[in-house]
């Protein structure tokens, strides 16, 4: 029972301030260790960054070392440039009669 009136009682300020002292302690002592971490973190960070820029390089010379695509039997028939019969068929003049 008395258990259970030390955790429904309020606390006083000296284990406030106890409290309060004992955390600020251990954020201090862990601030060497977040700042490797950190440190760590960041180190990653650029790694993977080059990484990253490395391979888009190497990708894009492999495509300017490569040229421009040749187009697909499909895209040669569909394009603009070459029409087909069936779109425009020939033209016949009239003829005149006299």
């Amino acid at each position: 029972m008395s258990e259970t009136n030390q955790q429904d009682r309020e606390p006083t300020e000296a284990e406030l301030k106890a409290y309060r002292d004992k955390m600020i302690q251990y954020y201090k002592e862990q601030i060497p260790l977040l700042k490797s971490q950190k440190e760590y973190e960041t180190l990653l960070a650029d790694i993977e960054e080059a990484r990253a820029k490395r391979v888009t390089m190497t990708m894009r010379i492999a495509q300017i070392m490569a040229g421009p695509p040749e187009p697909k039997e499909e895209e040669k028939v569909n394009s603009p440039d070459v029409a087909s019969e069936e779109e425009h068929p020939t033209r016949q003049l009239k003829k005149e009669e006299v």
